[in-house]
């Protein structure tokens, strides 16, 4: 890799994307600093508001978005760490423990999409951008364990 600091930009462009997606989220529905319906698309399928609103839109009580704000928060601290710092070891643990959070994201990605698309029949565009954040996270990660990240 020409340079190797590349996944590491990649890394915080997927955390800042998926951050932005779920702040996008919390002004809308919770804060209502922006309307709730400027996410709905016209149509039966993509409707943020359904999605948002329906019974699987918590878990324990607090909204799927808070914990993304988590997550991606968390994904970007690390990466930032990663990027700035000169040990190698220390950003080796960080790279590990990002690429744990992305395969844990992962399968929650997983069933947020399933029960968007089977249970709730409504996809969110934001949520969908965090989704593709987090398997964008999880292929940067993949990357940088394997042979393939010297071919970028």
């Amino acid at each position: 890799m020409r340079n190797k600091k590349t996944l590491d930009y990649i890394t915080i462009f997927f955390s800042l994307l998926g951050l932005a997606a779920m702040l996008y989220l919390l002004l809308s529905f919770t804060l209502n600093l922006i309307s709730q319906n400027s996410c709905d698309i016209i149509s039966s399928v993509v409707n943020c508001s359904k999605v948002v609103t329906s019974n699987y839109s918590t878990l324990f009580g607090i909204d799927w978005y808070y914990y993304g704000i988590g997550f991606f928060s968390l994904i970007l601290l690390l990466s930032v760490l990663r990027l700035f710092n000169k040990k190698e070891k220390l950003n080796k643990r960080f790279a590990q423990a990002i690429f744990a959070l992305s395969i844990f994201g992962a399968g929650i990605a997983c069933y947020l999409i399933y029960v968007e698309i089977f249970l709730v029949h409504h996809i969110c565009i934001l949520c969908t951008t965090g989704h593709i954040a987090i398997f964008g996270l999880l292929i940067t990660s993949i990357f940088r364990f394997t042979k393939f990240k010297n071919t970028i």
